[in-house]
């Protein structure tokens, strides 16, 4: 009885063994499968997390008009003052506290020369206006024009509303002139894009090659560390290592870098910029419609006045030439009244007589058609200065409505 309960017992002993050697090779399995597949599992997240920060450093632009600057530390606030922060100000951008972990550099421009290396982490100053800050003297005026006339011309009722409407526009694209938004800050974007290689620029690359870049992001990889260039980055040579630099035993940093004309180009500053120049471009051209306009105005009234003294003139003439058809008319009777008494020299004269009387019929009747000429032309006139009343409305109402695009393009900004 004993005997086999030892030899139970043994046997369990060796099913054990064989159990545990099963499992350890199932463990041993099941940890080269885990490692093998670790680390495309967490690439991936990586480069999500640098996506998603991008895309909430390109929002913030949208929204405040300045990229965000560096945080200090990890706690997620921005610190604009400090030089060598260069952390991800994860809670600034409505990120969760994983992103703490990203460095982030961007081109600041504390120290350096704001003329030559713009501040993308400052608001902008005012750079973008729908009136494209020009003075629009005079416009609008269409003022009454006496002359001498004998009724003064004067803008008509609807010819002053529009006036009116005008005058409102020009001064709600002025008042725009001193408000900075998304547009002001794409200039600077531009501007930075012009002169990029200025000293202090924030780049990406080694000492021997780099590419200026508006910001920067980069992941410390699977070790958790911060290798080469990204060690530093913005606090020390404002360098970060080119994205896509060759991973090895050494390196494993995972970085996405935006340049000043991708960054224009993602936000909108392109498409933005050029619709709000050639709207400020329309609105310039109208402007100068309207003072041309203007002078046809008064160049109708004018007329108005040139045909009113055409009608006094002719006026004029009409009662010369009744006066001479009367002084013919008073000498054809003394001639008519002389030859009762005289011989054929008389009855010459009489005949001159005459024809002077029927000259002088022909002049009174040729003054009267001149008169009736004028009166007509200055009927003309009036017309046409009345024609002239509904252009300028038309005038006005276009340059109104291409300000108040203008001005509701900049109000708009980078908006959607």
């Amino acid at each position: 009885m004993k005997r086999s309960l030892h030899r139970e017992r043994g046997f369990s002993m060796v099913e054990l063994a064989v159990v545990m050697a099963i499992l350890g090779l199932i463990g041993i399995f099941v940890w080269r499968w885990v490692v093998s597949t670790r680390e495309p599992m967490q690439r991936p997240a990586m480069l999500q997390q640098l996506s998603e920060a991008q895309a909430a450093v390109e929002g913030f632009v949208l929204a405040n008009h300045r990229l965000p600057c560096a945080a200090a530390g990890t706690n997620g606030i921005e610190s604009c003052g400090d030089a060598t922060a260069v952390r991800l100000p994860w809670k600034l951008l409505g990120l969760s506290s994983d992103f703490g972990r990203l460095h982030y550099g961007v081109n600041r421009g504390a120290g350096w020369d704001l003329a030559v290396v713009p501040n993308l982490v400052a608001r902008p100053a005012d750079a973008v206006s729908p009136d494209l800050n020009i003075n629009f003297t005079g416009m609008p005026d269409l003022p009454t024009y006496p002359g001498t006339l004998e009724t003064p011309v004067s803008a008509s009722a609807a010819v002053t509303a529009a006036r009116d409407r005008a005058i409102a526009a020009k001064t709600a694209a002025s008042n725009r002139r001193t408000v900075a938004n998304g547009l002001d800050w794409c200039r600077v974007l531009r501007r930075f894009a012009a002169n990029p290689a200025a000293a202090g620029v924030l780049t990406a690359g080694n000492v021997a090659s780099s590419v200026p870049v508006a910001f920067i992001l980069v992941h410390p990889g699977e070790n958790a560390a911060f290798d080469g260039n990204n060690v530093v980055g913005a606090g020390g040579s404002w360098r970060f290592d080119l994205p896509g630099r060759p991973q090895d035993n050494a390196y494993d940093d995972l970085a996405v870098a935006v340049g000043p004309g991708d960054l224009a180009a993602r936000v909108g500053c392109v498409a933005r910029l050029s619709e709000m120049q050639a709207a400020a471009q329309g609105a310039y051209t109208a402007y100068d419609n309207a003072r041309v306009m203007q002078e046809y105005w008064k160049l109708r009234v004018f007329d108005i006045e040139s045909s009113e003294s055409a009608v006094q003139g002719a006026e004029t003439g009409v009662a010369l030439a009744a006066m001479g058809l009367a002084l013919a008319t008073t000498s054809a009777v003394l001639s008519v009244a002389s030859a009762a008494n005289t011989e054929g020299v008389t009855a010459f004269v009489v005949v001159m007589a005459a024809a002077n009387v029927g000259l002088a019929i022909a002049e009174t009747v040729l003054a009267a058609q001149e008169l009736t000429d004028a009166k007509s032309a200055l009927e003309v006139s009036k017309q046409k200065q009345a024609a002239a009343d509904s252009y300028a409305v038309q005038v006005y109402d276009t340059f109104t409505n291409a300000l108040r695009f203008a001005t509701r393009l900049d109000e708009k900004g980078l908006n959607p």
